[in-house]
């Protein structure tokens, strides 16, 4: 398992960096929001199997807002 991300603002660094760790700062719903998509994610992976390419919270999530960070499952074909 890896954990990678983007940066908010502009940095010398280009595309996914690699997490050490991450801190998710949310309420209680919107966990929960996050926690289903991941199920959701998981789910639709194991479906399509090796078809499978990458899901997007901002897609899935209807209360999701632009001032939120986007969270993405990704194919591990991709690593």
């Amino acid at each position: 398992m890896r954990i990678t991300g983007y940066k908010r603002k502009d940095t010398e660094v280009e595309g996914l960096i690699e997490m050490e760790s991450i801190a998710i700062v949310a309420d209680a719903k919107k966990l929960k929001a996050i926690a289903s998509f991941l199920n959701s994610a998981a789910e639709e992976m194991e479906k399509m199997g090796s078809d499978f390419d990458h899901a997007h919270l901002m897609d899935k999530w209807s209360e999701w807002d632009a001032s939120f960070p986007d969270v993405q499952v990704v194919s591990t074909k991709y690593i």
